[in-house]
């Protein structure tokens, strides 16, 4: 059984945006103060995309709970099957925590431009604070690589299973 079609299209999506605002989160950082018209515009994508992100995040959320999702292969071991369920539930918390807190650091750093979502000024609900922006960005950009690491053992344990375990082979459900 495969996942339903709309869940496959925002998967795919959602993983095409997380990777590429992880690679531009640590392509932009150095330009902080160096550049401030180059590093604008980086954060006004990454802010964006971010946005857009969690949007996704949502609605993955959404359809997951109106369908009926592929059960994970009888013949999979019972670790890998342990394994597989809490890797998804940290990547549905981090897909969720580390747009949020994206959207904190934005709001608290006193020299930030706002939260725009291509354009569209999102309202802050947090004022200016440089002590909660200096918290906030560690966890933000901890948590991101987090969650690229879990990304990481999400693929490579698909890719197992595609290449080394044919019957338990999971990516087919997705693709």
């Amino acid at each position: 059984m495969k996942y339903p079609l709309s869940i496959r299209a925002v998967h795919w999506s959602s993983a095409v945006i997380i990777l590429g605002l992880i690679i531009l989160g640590a392509y932009m950082t150095p330009f902080e103060m160096n550049n401030m018209e180059h590093s604008e515009n980086l954060y006004f994508w990454h802010k964006s995309f971010g946005v857009l992100a969690f949007i996704l995040v949502c609605i993955r959320l959404y359809f997951r709970s109106r369908h009926t999702l592929p059960e994970l292969p009888e013949g999979m071991p019972k670790h890998e099957k342990i394994a597989a369920k809490y890797v998804h539930k940290a990547l549905y918390a981090l897909m969720i925590l580390v747009p949020v807190l994206g959207y904190v650091q934005s709001c608290v750093y006193p020299y930030s431009s706002g939260v725009h979502f291509f354009g569209l000024l999102i309202p802050e609900l947090f004022s200016d604070n440089q002590a909660v922006f200096v918290v906030v960005n560690v966890i933000h950009k901890v948590l991101a690589y987090l969650l690229l690491a879990l990304i990481a053992a999400h693929v490579l344990g698909a890719i197992k299973h595609r290449l080394f375990d044919k019957e338990n082979d999971v990516l087919n459900r997705i693709i």
